[in-house]
């Protein structure tokens, strides 16, 4: 039974910020309120609303890796933090090239493949089942590639399943994987993308690192960026594979990894 303390701009934002990192619905938790939001003077002295949300003790265990979270350092009141999952995230992403078995002694009926389709609409029912239990209406898109499957959630005030830098987006994703994925003979690869906000996460990421590497250039020093999941990391890495005078580097564990800078003039 875990018991978690979130925090949000509203009791009830804080409350769907808690649910997304436990990965529970508002019936499976008890839900103490300990404080109250202030909105402050234009601004001053606000304070977020702050929520204990506890696991009832007759509902199935989430596996560990979801409800683990770092220590909160920053609150915020637009973009409540999410569990510490991002490395988790990279855990859920499936491997393509497993080994295939090898085939019986005795021939037996091949069970049907798990199809992207089939991956696709199971999680996107797992989403829309979550979403509606905390209440936030949202539209499913999905598109099917080749090395993943992409659901694109449309909607108002969806900015509370992005939060800090897409983590309670990562974490939401995790869980999707892990339910998809489930017991079945394929597995996929789902990425969530909120109001194209991967693909503006990207760009920003881009910009970054070329203008960290000027900096490096400048100076010679190497620079280190904040910790950032497997998928944002890369991001950094290939936009500087080609520039010459650096060099990039992951360094440090989870969920603190992060990518390095350095000069090789």
């Amino acid at each position: 039974m875990s018991t978690i303390e979130a925090t949000g701009k509203t009791i009830e934002d804080a409350v769907r910020s808690g649910l997304v990192r436990l990965g529970r619905m508002k019936e499976e938790v008890d839900i103490e309120i300990l404080e109250e939001p202030k909105s402050g003077f234009f601004g001053f002295g606000s304070k977020p609303a702050r929520v204990r949300i506890t696991e009832k003790a007759d509902v199935t265990p989430v596996p560990s890796e979801v409800i683990q979270a770092e220590p909160e350092t920053e609150v915020s009141a637009a973009e409540p933090k999410a569990a510490d999952v991002v490395k988790a995230v990279e855990v859920a992403e499936p491997d393509m090239m497993e080994d295939e078995p090898s085939e019986p002694a005795v021939q037996e009926p091949e069970e049907e493949a798990f199809s992207a389709e089939e991956a696709a609409a199971k999680g996107k029912a797992f989403l829309q089942e979550v979403l509606k239990n905390m209440g936030i209406d949202v539209v499913i898109e999905k598109m099917i590639k080749s090395d993943k499957i992409l659901l694109h959630l449309h909607g108002k005030n969806l900015g509370i399943l992005i939060g800090k830098h897409g983590q309670t987006l990562d974490a939401l994703q995790y869980l999707t994987n892990l339910t998809t994925n489930q017991g079945e003979n394929a597995r996929y690869f789902i990425m969530l993308d909120v109001e194209n906000y991967r693909h503006r996460r990207e760009e920003t990421l881009k910009q970054l690192a070329h203008r960290l590497a000027n900096r490096v250039k400048q100076n010679g020093e190497s620079v280190t960026l904040e910790p950032m999941n497997g998928y944002e990391r890369k991001i950094i890495h290939v936009a500087l594979q080609n520039d010459s005078e650096v060099r990039t580097e992951s360094e440090g564990k989870d969920p603190y990894r992060h990518v390095v800078i350095y000069y090789q003039g």
